[in-house]
């Protein structure tokens, strides 16, 4: 379970903005502070956000939020070519496949438990 600290380190890891294992500088924090909230909210617009704003989120979803988060804040951090088509690719163009992932996550497929009919 990651905590929003924990993603926002997560993040600015993914951006580039620190090496890993070495603390945010207090504007990158608060920058990705500022991503983990917006995601949060659009996730809870669309019934995804299955966790308090200021809890842990489940594990399995840190990834997809994490690079949402990094999504979000591409255009206001430099970063190189490579890693802006790597984490478009990951994220989606605007951000869809990483929330479908999500989506799949909170809302499995449906299956029944009754046995099939055959006609």
């Amino acid at each position: 379970m990651a905590t929003k600290a924990e993603a926002n380190q997560l993040a600015g890891e993914l951006l580039r903005l620190v090496p890993i294992g070495q603390a945010l500088q207090s504007q990158h924090d608060t920058r990705m502070g500022e991503a983990y909230d917006e995601v949060y909210a659009q996730l809870q617009v669309k019934g995804l956000a299955i966790w308090d704003s200021t809890g842990e989120m489940p594990d399995e979803i840190t990834p997809f939020f994490v690079v949402l988060m990094a999504h979000n804040k591409l255009d206001l951090v430099g970063v190189s070519t490579e890693l802006y088509q790597r984490i478009l690719f990951k994220a989606g163009s605007d951000g869809e496949k990483a929330t479908d992932n999500i989506r799949n996550l909170v809302n499995p497929s449906y299956t029944s438990d009754d046995e099939q009919t055959d006609y």
